[in-house]
C-alpha cells in the first residue's frame, strides 16, 4: 500500500539549522521514497550567512518561505509530502494543510520541541522556532496567521528542551509524549485523538537515538530506537486520516544503516520495507 498524495516537495533547505551538510538529506530522502504522481524539486541559494533580528540566515528563510508559500498556493494540495533539508522545510506545506484540514492533529516528532522565538532562541537557529511559527508567534517574515492551536500538537520523542520552551509547553498545555513514555508503549502516540481525524506527521529523524540513527545534524541521546519510532509512526497512519508528511534533519554522509530510515518511511508507506523486514 502506497500513500497517497498530490505532490512530493523536495526542499534542501539546510539555513534553518545552519548546518549545509543538511541539504543532501533532501534528495537522499527522494531516491529512497518513490516518485508520487507529481514531484517538484524547490531551489534553495545559499544566500549570506548572516543574523538579521534574532534569525540566523533570515533572508534566504524568508525568500524560500515565500516561494514556497506561493507554489503551495498555486497547486493547492489536499494532501503532500515534503522531503527536506532541515526541520523548517515543511513549514510552508504544514500551514496550507492545517488550513485545508481544519482540526488536523500535529505529530510533532523530534528531539527538540521547536518552541523558541527569536527572543528566547540562544543560537539564532530557525529550525529550533518552527512549531512556535506554525503557532502564529516569531519573526513576521516567517510566521503564519495563527491557524494552528496548541490543542491540536503532539509533541513526540523532545528530550532537548531549553527553559523557555517548557515554560511554553506547560502555559499552553501542549500534549508531550517523552521519549521514556514512546519507549514504553509507542501505540499510546495516539491516546485521546479521534479515529479518522486528519493528521500532519513532521518527522525529523534525530527524534530517534542518535547510537541508533546518528545520521542527523544534532544527535541527541537518551531517545527511542528507530523500531519504537516506526511503531508509533504505523499507529498514527493506521488511526488517522494522514494529509501530510515532512521529513528532515537527515544527514546521510555520517555513517549509518540507511535500512533504519527506509523502516521509518515504510511505516508511513512511503517506502519499501527494508529487504531484513519484509515477510
Amino acid at each position: 500500500m502506497v500513500w497517497q498524495r498530490d505532490v512530493d516537495l523536495v526542499v534542501p533547505l539546510w539555513q534553518g539549522g545552519d548546518d549545509v551538510r543538511a541539504a543532501a538529506g533532501a534528495a537522499a530522502l527522494a531516491r529512497i521514497v518513490p516518485t508520487g504522481q507529481n514531484r517538484l524539486h524547490v531551489s534553495v541559494p545559499d544566500g549570506e550567512r548572516a543574523t538579521l533580528e534574532g534569525v540566523r540566515n533570515l533572508e534566504v528563510l524568508a525568500d524560500t518561505v515565500r516561494q514556497l508559500r506561493d507554489r503551495i498556493a498555486k497547486r493547492a494540495p489536499t494532501r503532500a509530502l515534503t522531503l527536506g533539508g532541515d526541520g523548517l522545510s515543511d513549514l510552508a506545506t504544514l500551514e496550507h494543510l492545517t488550513r485545508v484540514h481544519p482540526g488536523t492533529v500535529v505529530y510533532w516528532m523530534g528531539a527538540h520541541a521547536a518552541a523558541h522565538t527569536p527572543a528566547s532562541c540562544p543560537t539564532g537557529a530557525a529550525h529550533h522556532m518552527g512549531l512556535r511559527l506554525l503557532l502564529g508567534e516569531g519573526h513576521p517574515r516567517l510566521a503564519t496567521a495563527p491557524g494552528l492551536t496548541p490543542g491540536q500538537v503532539t509533541l513526540v520523542g523532545a528530550r532537548e528542551l531549553d527553559p523557555a520552551e517548557e515554560e511554553f509547553v506547560r502555559a499552553t498545555g501542549l500534549a508531550w509524549m517523552d521519549p521514556v513514555q514512546v519507549i514504553a508503549d509507542p501505540t499510546d502516540v495516539v491516546k485521546a485523538r479521534p479515529a479518522g481525524s486528519p493528521a500532519y506527521v513532521h518527522l525529523d529523524l534525530d527524534v530517534c537515538d542518535g547510537a541508533d540513527l546518528p545520521a542527523v545534524a544534532r544527535p541527541s541521546t537518551q531517545g527511542p530506537r528507530v523500531e519504537s519510532v516506526a511503531t508509533a509512526l504505523r499507529t498514527i497512519a493506521a488511526h488517522h486520516d494522514v494529509v501530510g508528511v515532512g521529513v528532515g534533519e537527515y544527514v546521510p554522509v555520517v555513517e549509518h544503516d540507511s535500512a533504519k530510515v527506509a523502516l521509518l518511511l515504510h511505516a508511513l508507506d512511503l517506502a519499501e520495507a527494508p529487504v531484513n523486514d519484509r515477510a
